[in-house]
């Protein structure tokens, strides 16, 4: 394997919130841009509990790898956004810094759940035009399709609940300021999960469902959950159940009396215009994921066929894989990296 010392580099978006980038340098491919979801870090690309972790592999094919810890990152300062913030702010500034580092004309990605959901909004609006060479995407997009629980707490808009309590954000692991409350969620979901005995992992699958597969995921990574997981803020919490509930990318609701003022119309615009997304695309959905239900990737992927044609679309459902042991488990690299390698291979600078 090629050791590589990282580079961090901080910016400042343009609505004035600190994102990072970390910058290692495998060698004359890419730029290639990488983004992790909501509630966790850049840290899941670089677990040292797997032989070969995301990171590693792309540093070891020779690319040149930057991973993004945009404002959900549960290493940044904790502040409530929207996707709809992260798309017109993180993923323009990134993309901006790293070509201006670069000197690239174009870079590739490859992004993952909330921040893939993110990143498209930012490629549908247009506000990547000409900047993106091709995107590998890991479980979810424009369209949402989500298992009966997750459809079960937004239908009740659980997370409105929580907000209307005072609740700032959820978390999987131990928590201080909201101890008693923490406590009490943790009694209840070892109560109705019992897959492990690990009552972060349970409330990691009542907030997200179930991320991963315990069969795919080793101990050594099962056992430091908490490195992994933290704060995720209560609106964009209320974002991702309102996207379930339309099951297409809107921007966000703020009700009929904001809308009208921020959008001139009453209910929100949504995300889907597919002349912005003419450029190859790769779909990559765990066959038993329990986040984002592989039908997420399917209709984008059948959406953009419909309006832009197949030749620039492909779609991959990884047999025994969840959400996020795609890039976690312990055969990932031997499993699943290989698509969003073919992904980037094909395209190169």
């Amino acid at each position: 394997m090629i050791s590589i010392s990282p580079e961090r580099f901080e910016l400042e978006t343009p609505d004035h919130v600190q994102i990072r980038l970390t910058r290692l340098r495998g060698g004359t491919k890419g730029p290639v841009l990488v983004a992790h979801g909501v509630g966790v870090w850049s840290g899941m690309f670089t677990l040292e509990t797997v032989r070969e972790n995301f990171a590693q592999f792309l540093v070891n094919h020779g690319f040149d790898v930057w991973l993004l810890d945009w404002r959900g990152s549960i290493q940044l300062p904790l502040t409530q956004f929207t996707l709809d913030d992260v798309a017109e702010n993180d993923f323009p500034a990134a993309v901006d810094y790293i070509l201006g580092k670069t000197k690239a004309d174009s870079l590739q990605a490859v992004v993952h759940c909330a921040g893939s959901a993110a990143f498209f909004m930012a490629l549908a609006s247009g506000r990547l035009a000409n900047k993106i060479r091709c995107v590998a995407c890991s479980q979810v997009a424009l369209h949402f399709a989500v298992p009966p629980a997750t459809e079960l707490k937004s239908l009740i808009r659980l997370p409105e609940l929580l907000d209307a309590m005072g609740v700032r954000y959820m978390t999987p692991t131990d928590d201080t300021e909201y101890r008693v409350f923490q406590e009490a969620f943790g009694s209840f979901v070892d109560l109705v999960h019992h897959e492990c005995t690990s009552t972060i992992c349970h409330r990691l699958t009542f907030l997200y469902g179930h991320l991963y597969e315990h069969a795919t995921t080793n101990p050594a990574t099962h056992d430091r959950l908490a490195e992994q997981y933290g704060k995720c803020n209560i609106t964009a919490f209320r974002h991702l159940a309102q996207l379930a509930r339309s099951g297409v990318a809107t921007r966000y609701d703020y009700g009929s009396r904001e809308n009208l003022k921020r959008y001139q119309r009453k209910t929100p615009p949504t995300y889907l215009q597919p002349e912005h997304l003419q450029l190859p695309i790769t779909f990559v959905s765990g066959a038993k994921n329990g986040t984002f239900v592989p039908r997420s990737t399917e209709l984008t992927h059948d959406w953009l066929v419909q309006h832009n044609g197949p030749e620039r679309y492909k779609r991959h459902v990884i047999a025994g894989y969840g959400h996020i042991d795609s890039f976690m488990g312990s055969a990932a690299n031997r499993d699943v990296y290989p698509h969003f390698l073919e992904q980037l291979e094909a395209y190169p600078a």
